[in-house]
């Protein structure tokens, strides 16, 4: 019988382990208690006695789900409460050979999902019929639009702009900036 994988643990610790890395003292809520909310790690400077809690989101497809839904006028009722500090996002391959760590602060966090979930609501020319999933494409944490690696995409739906100017891959210091 094949074992069924956790992945947002797997997100997690890989997470934890690059934090390690860069020589942040970090702590895995989660092992602790089962899926604490809004934040899986907890990173600290025992000199300054600063902290920051982190919530970490692994995919293995170009579309890394975060866990929220969004009402269908395409707000997110206490967003800002729910994103209480940075976000990692981590994007890996089916067989979690390779990772990329996308890091964004509270802010860009928060900016990034608001816009993308009112594009996606009310953007296309569509009804929705539910509440949808709020995902975060890879494209958008590279700092690109919905269509820089989609030629046939403007014909489905007008373009997205992300909100980053610039790729938020291996941006640790927008961790170890809070720390010190």
């Amino acid at each position: 019988m094949e074992q069924k994988l956790d992945y947002g643990r797997i997100g997690e610790k890989a997470a934890e382990l690059e934090l390690l890395k860069h020589g942040i003292e970090v702590i895995n809520l989660n092992d602790f208690r089962n899926n604490y909310e809004n934040a899986d790690l907890i990173c600290m400077n025992r000199k300054t006695g600063k902290s920051v809690m982190i919530q970490v989101k692994l995919g293995k497809t170009h579309n890394i789900l975060t866990g929220l839904t969004s009402e269908l006028d395409g707000t997110i009722p206490d967003l800002e409460h729910k994103v209480i500090g940075p976000w990692i996002f981590v994007k890996t391959d089916d067989e979690l050979k390779t990772m990329d760590f996308y890091i964004l602060t509270k802010e860009e966090t928060i900016e990034l999902i608001k816009t993308s979930c009112d594009w996606y609501a009310n953007g296309w020319n569509r009804q929705l019929k539910s509440k949808p999933m709020i995902g975060i494409e890879v494209d958008w944490l590279e700092g690109n639009s919905s269509a820089a690696s989609k030629p046939n995409a403007k014909k489905q739906h007008p373009e997205y702009k992300s909100t980053l100017s610039e790729t938020s891959r291996d941006k640790w210091e927008k961790i170890t900036d809070l720390l010190y």
